[in-house]
């Protein structure tokens, strides 16, 4: 009894263990770009959730309404943070990444963002 009750354990572990894995392997990391590289042609990513790195234009945050904007060399992109945290270490002019669906409001191209994350520019760079 007690060997089937040890194969039973290692035969779940295997199965978990297999799922884990496909998981892993299945799901593709949506991959990072410039906020440059976006603008150029936001209607081909219209509704498709991105990974758009750029700097926190100085005087675009609104606390209230939790909307900032994004700037590249030659774009700027709206990001309605509403439904993200906003993490401590967020300020004006800090490169960050956001991930989040893109949209089109009042005729303007808007990023609603899921997460927020602030750190080293080098690690937003391909």
């Amino acid at each position: 009894m007690n060997l089937s009750r040890r194969g039973r354990l290692l035969g779940a572990g295997c199965i978990a263990l297999l799922a884990l894995s496909a998981t892993l392997f299945l799901s593709e990391p949506t991959p990072s770009m410039a906020v440059d590289e976006l603008m150029k042609s936001p209607s081909k990513y219209d509704g498709k959730e991105l990974s758009i790195r750029g700097v926190v234009v100085n005087g675009s945050y609104d606390s209230q309404n939790l909307l900032f904007s994004l700037e590249g060399a030659d774009y700027n992109l709206s990001i309605d943070a509403y439904n993200a945290a906003i993490p401590q270490a967020f300020g004006e002019g800090l490169t960050i990444l956001v991930d989040g669906t893109l949209v089109k409001k009042d005729g303007l191209w808007v990023l609603e963002a899921e997460l927020l994350t602030v750190g080293c520019p080098s690690k937003y760079e391909e």
